[in-house]
């Protein structure tokens, strides 16, 4: 059962990798994480491991083609890690379910391309621009032990 976590310590702490070992147990997390931000009660479309208490590196996100989409797929990435990024940048605002009683203008790499763990247990490597670049870049900070607060524009 996943509730949020607000927990300092964690969300400060570089995670760590998840071992080829480790995969079905954090397929089965990634499933409860899933049906959390699916909770309408809830509305979410992105949760890194971190922010319910796992220090791995485990994010779920949506791939949102633009802010108003509303058939996005959500997947699981384990150990993602950002090959290359455009040199444009982009600035938006931000929020985080960790720091919920804030929100700040934050600037992101407008392209990325990524490798990650699917849940197939197979390494895949995509492409991500706009929104959904955004989504990830914010998720694997909380896995390098950054909120997006650090990265608030003043």
């Amino acid at each position: 059962h996943i509730e949020t976590w607000t927990d300092n310590s964690i969300l400060r702490q570089k995670s760590e990798i998840i071992n080829i070992n480790e995969l079905q147990k954090y397929i089965n997390i990634w499933k409860d994480m899933v049906k959390y931000i699916k909770n309408p009660k809830n509305g979410w479309v992105w949760l890194a491991a971190p922010q319910v208490g796992y220090n791995k590196r485990l994010i779920v996100v949506s791939l949102l083609k633009d802010r108003d989409d509303e058939n996005f797929s959500t997947i699981m990435m384990m150990n993602p890690t950002i090959l290359e990024h455009s040199t444009e940048c982009e600035i938006e605002g931000e929020w985080c379910l960790s720091v919920p009683w804030e929100k700040g203008e934050v600037e992101r790499f407008l392209k990325i391309k990524l490798s990650y763990i699917d849940e197939n247990k197979k390494e895949k490597i995509i492409i991500l621009s706009g929104v959904s670049a955004r989504i990830v870049q914010h998720e694997i900070d909380h896995l390098n032990g950054v909120l997006f607060t650090d990265k608030i524009k003043k």
